[in-house]
């Protein structure tokens, strides 16, 4: 009966543990029978947790690893890159951080070495992609048969997991251009520095990631079969469409944004327009009852008690005069 993965539980760092049977399926082992192993068995897979005194003991003693290639592996910070060691392949590469309340663009690195025999994987927050494949190998006896395929289905579902998040931004962009208005010009001004910040943050581990799994599809190391260097291919193509998506959204949101402006402005204009057109149509009129309002003698009809209705009136005739002008001028 196969076992949930759900019930592993961590074993002073050893996060999991397994042996490969060469058909999709695995057995899980501990600590034992990872200090036991040895060249000659069925491939073993060990995913660690880079923060553990004993991990980082076992890989200084008794993983038989150069240091060069331990440093690397604990190294604190990191950036993607892949290089070559003198007994096997450093793979130091990132995924989108998926875990509960965490930020997609935060993302979580994966150290991986491998010599065709063993794989070892270490990682310092909690990644769903190695439990992605044990899940295979446990529970569905499907995963990869041996190293070379665990290390290029490790990699492929890497990746696969970062179009959920390079779609949602793109989603997020479409609705924004749907609900364009003046109204809500404030909360979608806000969303789109959200999604170019997260953009430019994301972009900025996929470019260096892209070049690693070039320089590792370029220069293969020999135990990777034909099979695997044609999907790790096919994945860096599939990065690379990811960081023309982020750059299109980058672009989009520059578009949205000047959009919003231009409505902001548009309006702006429109409100200014009437403002001066009514401005205009009572100049004259601000003209004449100032005119009429000086206090000096000699005002015609201060003794006329009609003198006021026919200043109105005078005034009334003005005002269409102007509105017919300006009609005529198409001014509104």
């Amino acid at each position: 009966m196969n076992m949930n993965i759900n019930d592993l539980a961590e074993e002073d760092g050893l996060l999991f543990g397994c042996l490969l049977d060469g058909k999709g399926g695995a057995s899980i082992i501990g600590w034992k029978d990872v200090e036991k192993w040895k060249p000659g068995d069925k491939t073993l897979w060990v995913h660690l947790d880079r923060n553990s005194p004993r991990v980082e003991k076992w890989l200084r003693q008794d993983s038989d690893l150069t240091y060069p290639t331990i440093d690397a592996l604990l190294e604190p910070e990191t950036r993607p890159r892949v290089f070559r060691g003198r007994k096997g392949v450093v793979s130091i590469l990132r995924g989108v951080n998926m875990n509960p309340d965490a930020n997609p663009e935060d993302m979580v690195a994966i150290r991986m070495w491998s010599d065709g025999k063993r794989l070892i994987t270490l990682r310092h927050h909690r990644l769903m992609t190695p439990r992605d494949i044990l899940q295979q190998l446990i529970e569905y006896d499907d995963g990869p048969h041996n190293a070379s395929q665990l290390y290029e289905r490790l990699i492929c579902r890497l990746t696969e997991r970062m179009a959920i998040t390079v779609s949602s931004y793109n989603e997020a962009l479409d609705t924004m251009e749907v609900d364009l208005n003046v109204e809500n010009a404030s909360e979608i001004r806000r969303q789109l520095s959200d999604v170019r910040r997260n953009a430019v943050i994301l972009r900025r581990y996929m470019a260096p990631q892209r070049e690693a799994l070039d320089s590792l599809v370029t220069e293969p190391p020999d135990w990777l079969e034909d099979r695997s260097r044609l999907a790790l291919r096919e994945t860096s193509n599939h990065l690379l469409r990811y960081i023309e998506e982020l750059d299109a959204a980058r672009e989009r949101s520059i578009v949205i944004k000047d959009d919003i402006s231009n409505q902001l402005a548009e309006s702006t204009n429109s409100r200014l327009y009437v403002l001066s057109i009514i401005s205009a149509v009572f100049l004259p009129l601000g003209f004449l009852t100032g005119l009429l309002g000086i206090n000096v003698g000699g005002m015609p009809g201060v003794d006329n008690d009609m003198a006021f209705w026919v200043a109105c009136g005078l005034m009334l005739a003005v005002l269409v005069v102007a509105v017919l002008i300006m009609r005529r001028l198409k001014w509104f």
